[in-house]
């Protein structure tokens, strides 16, 4: 049986600090090498449930953590 694509929530960081650091405070998602159709600074992002998208815009302005860009992209 074929896997298939589903939509996540993607964000991309600008370093890898900044990604690490995000990844310290959100357990909604899991840290994955950056996929192609997302272009970054550094070749980490996080990556969760398209529903968390306003707990972690709202975790990464909590914490003051810079982001490249957030957005949804088809991964399996």
């Amino acid at each position: 049986m074929a896997r298939q694509k589903t939509p996540k929530l993607v964000v991309a960081f600008n370093t890898t600090t900044s990604a690490m650091a995000f990844a310290d405070v959100c357990k909604l998602g899991r840290i994955v090498p950056l996929p192609a159709q997302v272009r970054a600074g550094c070749g980490l992002a996080y990556c969760a449930d398209i529903a968390c998208k306003a707990e972690i815009a709202e975790l990464l302005d909590a914490h003051n953590i810079e982001y490249f860009a957030m957005q949804v992209v088809e991964l399996y």
